[in-house]
């Protein structure tokens, strides 16, 4: 409604000028409508309803039931009527408040205050929806605690509040929202329909469902500020109709493209399935939901697979979309433009087809068009592509929304966020079940990681979702326990190499009877052949060992355990070629190193520039990059020699994976895939253990960036052995894997090796038990009525990743970076810091610009940052 509203108004929304005064203004019962509308509409034309059904275990939610969630949608800002609300819209001397807690105090309220103004509200007939009053509660609970936490009422009810005055009358308000509600679903007040059940885990469920419908329902370009009449609802219909239309929500449009015919792999492809493929996509379909497991070779198109079980699983009705989870957002970026594709060919008509949403940080980018960050959290898409992009751009406009896409693909860490106790993890949540979860590149190194899958994995099938986890490297003991949630135990050693691979192990929901499917490999055979060096002490012969080999025509990729030792081993290679040498990896003619030590837009410049020097597309041209794991996992990039340190065999054969990965001529001497392990020059990995057992002394990450040193000597011990002069990858991947990683095999190792090494196995029990209770700890208890328990007061503290805390910086005002882009913000992880920051803003006296770069003074540290990335000054 235009204009200011009266004191006597109810208002839920208010749109302030560049002077600060009120020119516009959105009714408290429309906003109302608006989001009751937007949850009708995600029950009833997405496959949320089915999901939420099998929260409770019941096969579906009735047309009544839907009715009275979506009513009690309708209620969710009822706290907006008390008087220090609605203050906030004028200059008046009242009190001036929020909306949810006080409405929250009042379920802790004296009953006459609870009387007076929950019977108002229709709460008599609502409490008849529940198995209990307890229950219907909690269910209040997740209606008003939707702004991203639970609220936990604190038994501080304050009645001046709500009671009426000369001004305005908030209990005649919830008399009126009462009303519109009965006017808006009758279905919800009949009364031949069972309540919903004592089952917490449906009341999360319907909180991430609200703060989906609440962030649609409140966004202008949908819902405009509108007069209130008696069609209002309809209108609401309407728009919620477009909104889920638009955004790909509803996938009725888009499947019924794809006919009725089964869907064969040509769809997405233009060449022939390998049998991993083809097995993959005719996997059976279970209606209550089904975990998948894929091991296969790096390069035999896991991708392409995971791509075409999700059509077939989108043409059957048993998803609405697809949430593709890679480790970093380098692979991120990259695997986007091969999903982008592939939807494409499957839907040829730009119409019909589902947004593709790149949900990476830095990066704001739909059906591979960027869109570019603007103030007031706006965006501006390209003037072609504006009116289009602006609707089905919604969810890659902000890292909350990403999960809301229909496919996306991005970091693994958006799927983790959805099980942590972090603001907004109950929206992710539901927006994921939606989805076709696939996790790329899963093994077994971090078990904190692995635990907060394992959570994600039981909300999601436990609402009959359909996941996919893949790796080339995946351990049997990590296999069993995903496929059988650990109940049942791995084979001995030697029975474990002989499995086949390539593997599926597909299975139910119910995760207890696991089907195996074997089929060839890609194909893609190829030899490699590791040798060890003792030179990981040395960055000079490294660049030595690098140069020599990129002047013989190869391609040369070097990969660091740690950031500090790549950045040296880059110095040491420019001062060995010099700067100017077209050797070096470059970007915009600047030498760099590939990190994680980046800012955000420099990180897109140098995943861009891996690509073009090591991607498909690239020439022969001899050239030498130096990267930590930033390049090791789902990058489709191809190198003739492999310079890496010592790593656990799981991730070592991923490195493994960017050698010889494309058909191409090889320079003379590179025939066969080169891989070169640098160690330590001692051999004893012992004198890394300290008295408690940790192996905190070692060097280039080992015993600290991979904690578990029996996994490293095993992992060496292979590399050791002459009887297997040459790898043939992928044949020989099962064996490498299960000799290093197989919980025999380690106990062996300990036991060999003595006292040190068995309390070094007593820490890395402890450690792995204590990672396991603290993603735990983290977690959302789904099982735990929603709003017994807040969240943790160090929200900020949350990880979605073990260790890795971090914390933006953002320039007064920006600056051009190393490589000709502008920079205007910065992450800061824990390690770089001696103390947790509190809340610290960058001054431009805090700025210092030199010729290498710019430096700042950030929480009594001095940090520098130019081509080498953002460093710490002693």
């Amino acid at each position: 409604m235009r204009g200011t509203p009266q004191e006597s108004d109810f208002w839920a929304k208010l749109n302030y000028d560049e002077n600060g005064d009120i020119v516009e203004w959105h009714p408290l019962l429309a906003h109302s409508a608006d989001v009751a509308a937007m949850t009708e509409a995600l029950l009833k034309h997405t496959i949320l309803s089915n999901r939420l059904a099998s929260l409770i275990g019941w096969n579906e939610l009735t047309d009544i039931h839907i009715a009275r969630l979506s009513a009690l949608a309708a209620l969710h800002d009822a706290g907006k009527v008390n008087h220090g609300f609605q203050n906030r819209g004028f200059s008046s001397d009242g009190p001036r408040g929020g909306h949810v807690g006080p409405i929250v105090e009042l379920l802790t309220a004296d009953y006459k205050y609870q009387k007076q103004l929950l019977i108002p509200l229709g709460i008599e007939n609502i409490l008849k929806w529940f198995s209990s009053d307890d229950v219907c509660i909690h269910f209040l609970l997740a209606t008003w605690g939707h702004h991203g936490k639970p609220v936990i009422p604190q038994h501080n009810f304050k009645s001046t509040l709500w009671i009426p005055n000369d001004k305005r009358n908030p209990v005649a308000k919830l008399q009126d929202l009462s009303e519109a509600v009965k006017q808006w679903f009758p279905p919800a007040f009949d009364k031949n329909v069972k309540p919903f059940p004592n089952k917490p885990i449906l009341q999360h469920g319907f909180n991430g469902l609200l703060t989906l419908a609440d962030w649609l329902g409140s966004d202008p370009k949908f819902f405009g500020f509108a007069d209130l009449n008696e069609n209002y609802m309809e209108n609401a219909r309407k728009n919620a109709a477009h909104v889920i239309d638009k955004l790909v929500l509803n996938p009725e449009k888009a499947r019924r493209k794809l006919g009725v015919e089964p869907i064969k792999f040509d769809r997405i492809a233009d060449f022939q399935p390998y049998d991993i493929q083809q097995q993959c996509l005719d996997l059976p379909i279970y209606k209550k939901g089904s975990l998948t497991v894929l091991e296969s070779d790096t390069g035999s198109g896991k991708t392409e697979a995971a791509i075409a079980r999700f059509i077939r699983l989108y043409q059957e009705e048993r998803v609405d979309g697809m949430y593709f989870a890679v480790p970093t957002r380098s692979a991120a970026t990259q695997l986007y433009n091969r999903v982008v594709k592939a939807i494409k060919k499957a839907f040829p008509n730009d119409k019909s087809r589902p947004p593709v949403v790149q949900a990476v940080s830095g990066y704001i980018k739909v059906d591979a068009t960027e869109g570019k960050s603007l103030p007031d959290f706006k965006v501006r898409w390209p003037d072609d592509r504006q009116d289009l992009l602006r609707e089905r751009g919604w969810a890659a406009e902000h890292p909350k929304r990403y999960l809301a896409g229909a496919i996306v693909v991005g970091t693994i860490d958006q799927v983790f966020l959805s099980s942590l106790q972090v603001n907004h993890a109950h929206m992710r949540s539901a927006a994921l079940l939606r989805h076709f979860l696939v996790v790329d590149e899963v093994h077994a190194s971090d078990v904190y990681m692995t635990k907060l899958l394992d959570r994600v994995l039981d909300f999601h099938l436990s609402a009959g979702g359909h996941a996919l986890l893949m790796s080339a490297t995946l351990g049997i003991s990590s296999r069993y326990r995903l496929s059988t949630h650990g109940n049942k135990l791995p084979p001995e050693p030697k029975e474990a190499k002989e499995i086949d691979y390539p593997l599926l192990t597909h299975v139910d929901a119910s995760r207890k009877n696991p089907i195996e499917f074997h089929a060839a490999s890609s194909g893609k055979q190829k030899k490699v052949n590791p040798v060890l060096n003792n030179i990981a002490d040395h960055p000079r012969k490294i660049a030595q060992l690098a140069s020599k080999q990129a002047q013989k025509g190869a391609r040369v990729l070097i990969i660091r355990n740690l950031v500090d030792d790549c950045i040296k081993t880059q110095k040491a290679l420019e001062e060995q070629l010099g700067c100017n040498s077209d050797l070096l990896f470059k970007i915009h003619n600047t030498p760099a190193p590939h990190h994680s030590r980046f800012a955000p837009e420099d990180r897109k410049r140098l995943d861009e520039g891996i690509e073009m020097a090591f991607g498909k597309k690239s020439d022969n041209s001899p050239v030498i990059a130096v990267a930590t794991q930033t390049v090791e996992q789902s990058l489709d990039i191809d190198a003739d020699l492999l310079i890496t340190d010592l790593c656990p065999m799981d991730v070592l054969l991923q490195r493994i994976g960017r050698l010889h990965r494309h058909n191409r001529d090889r320079p003379d001497g590179f025939e066969i895939a080169q891989c070169i392990v640098l160690t330590p020059e001692g051999r004893d990995l012992s004198n890394c253990i300290n008295n408690e057992g940790q192996a905190s002394k070692g060097k280039h990450g080992l015993g600290t960036v991979y904690q578990d040193l029996r996994v490293l000597e095993a992992t060496w011990r292979i590399l050791e052995d002459k009887k297997m002069t040459y790898w043939q990858i992928p044949q020989h991947n099962r064996e490498l894997v299960e000799r290093a990683t197989h919980p025999d095999i380690l106990q062996t190792i300990t036991e060999e090796l003595g006292e040190g090494w068995e309390i070094h196995q007593e820490f890395i029990a402890g450690q792995e038990f204590a990672d396991k209770q603290i993603a735990g700890l983290n977690g959302i208890k789904f099982n735990e009525p929603f709003g017994k328990n807040g969240f943790a007061q160090e929200l900020k503290q949350v990880k979605t990743r073990l260790g890795r805390n971090d914390y933006q910086v953002f320039l007064p005002k920006p600056l051009e970076g190393p490589f000709g882009e502008t920079i205007e913000e910065f992450t800061i992880t824990e390690w770089q810091l001696d103390t947790i920051p509190e809340e610290f803003e960058l001054k431009k006296d805090d700025i210092k610009i030199s010729k290498e770069g710019f430096s700042f003074k950030y929480y009594g540290e001095i940090f520098q940052y130019n081509r080498f990335g953002l460093s710490r000054k002693n």
